[in-house]
């Protein structure tokens, strides 16, 4: 410890980290207006100035820097409102700022797409692969979906990102297990895309990339925690607190879909017993529709449930209820361990509709301590299909602008 009594250069004193050069305080200003805009949407100089606490020429040095280098543009003056003054005009990403490969991974099929800094999917290309493909066959499909999708701007990107239905290793993008589509595990893929296309490529499991797709472009833009649940085939989910994603160590955390929920329960494909996914997914829909002798249920999912119990079906209604109840065990499970305020559902209970998604928050707020209920929210994805391939761009753009996203 230093000794507050000797002469300066006697003591021995540390910095608590570098000191930051002014190149450094630079690239820190420009991220933290670039994560404003993440937040918030477009904003006006004199809106950035006011959050930041500093003066409009010194947002206006950042903005001009931002403005030269392609990555904001200046919109259309804003209708007045009644404030005295010239009304001001909103700062937002160029169309072309910010350019992403993103790729999903599903079973049988993969989809690539070129997307901008603003959430816009510029181009799509898919692919078609067999449900027991190999790697080979999967990494091929990849990069020829890419070629497509992002054609003659393969060169502007910042890097390309993928999400995977599975666990992986986010530091080195290795596929370390994945029920749904096997072939993936040891595949190539990093190594092959950033070869084909000269650019960086992060990998990561589906369900995150789905929470970094609402965080950049949905309901979870301005929240610093939340929770993306996506239902459907299984169960996932990806956790924002305090601004960022939780992934664990090497990527192996957010498999709350395979947190016990029914001690020795129906066995799951994972090979254990009572996991929340053998009670929320579709497979339990369907076999408990069985069961309870409701016509059409060897295909039924939320959407053709909630038809059939609004229409007076009162068998129907009442699995709705139990459908509802068991996606609400998860969610009340994260909310006392974690406590995430606002939950983003994606996937087959979208389907449900307004009525559903009311069942949900009100079982889940029922399974919690009475202080937190308040507290809890559930709504449903408005970004539909394009939350994947959003989400895989936001890997890439969270990673590149240094934001608190990842």
């Amino acid at each position: 410890m230093a000794r507050p009594d000797l002469p300066l250069k006697e003591r021995n004193l540390k910095l608590n980290g570098h000191l930051l050069t002014p190149s450094d305080i630079g690239d820190v200003n420009r991220s933290r207006v670039i994560q404003a805009f993440c937040d918030h949407g477009p904003l006006t100089r004199a809106e950035l100035a006011r959050m930041a606490g500093v003066t409009r020429a010194t947002i206006g040095n950042i903005v001009s820097g931002l403005i030269d280098d392609g990555l904001i543009a200046e919109g259309p003056a804003r209708e007045p409102n009644g404030q005295v003054g010239k009304p001001g005009r909103p700062l937002w990403f160029g169309p072309r700022a910010g350019l992403a490969g993103a790729v999903t991974i599903a079973p049988g099929s993969v989809e690539a797409a070129l997307v901008n800094a603003r959430g816009e999917l510029l181009e799509r290309a898919d692919r078609t692969v067999g449900t027991d493909a190999d790697g080979k066959a999967i990494v091929k499909a990849v990069a020829s979906a890419l070629r497509e999708a992002c054609g003659n701007s393969r060169k502007s990107l910042l890097g390309i990102g993928i999400a995977v239905p599975g666990v992986c290793d986010t530091d080195s993008g290795e596929v370390l297990g994945s029920g749904p589509v096997p072939g993936l595990v040891g595949a190539p893929l990093v190594a092959t895309v950033e070869r084909g296309f000269r650019a960086r490529v992060l990998v990561d499991n589906d369900s995150r990339a789905l929470a970094l797709g609402e965080k950049w472009f949905g309901a979870g833009r301005g929240r610093s925690s939340f929770a993306s649940v996506q239902t459907g085939h299984g169960i996932g989910v990806g956790l924002v607190l305090g601004g960022a994603v939780v992934r664990g160590a090497t990527g192996s955390a957010g498999e709350a879909g395979h947190t016990t929920v029914v001690l020795d329960g129906e066995r799951c494909r994972c090979g254990r017993r009572g996991c929340w996914e053998t009670i929320a997914s579709l497979g339990w829909l369907r076999k408990e529709g069985t069961r309870r002798k409701i016509r059409g249920a060897s295909t039924m999912d939320a959407a053709s449930l909630a038809d059939r119990a609004g229409g007076g079906d009162d068998p129907a209604a009442q699995l709705m209820h139990s459908y509802a109840d068991n996606i609400a065990v998860g969610l009340a499970n994260l909310t006392q361990m974690l406590s995430p305020p606002f939950y983003i559902v994606h996937g087959d209970a979208v389907g449900g509709g307004e009525v559903f998604r009311a069942l949900i928050e009100e079982r889940t707020r029922a399974r919690v301590m009475s202080h937190m209920r308040p507290t809890v929210h559930v709504a449903f994805s408005e970004l539909d299909q394009r939350a994947a391939l959003l989400g895989a761009a936001g890997l890439v753009l969270s990673e590149t602008f240094q934001l608190t996203a990842t």
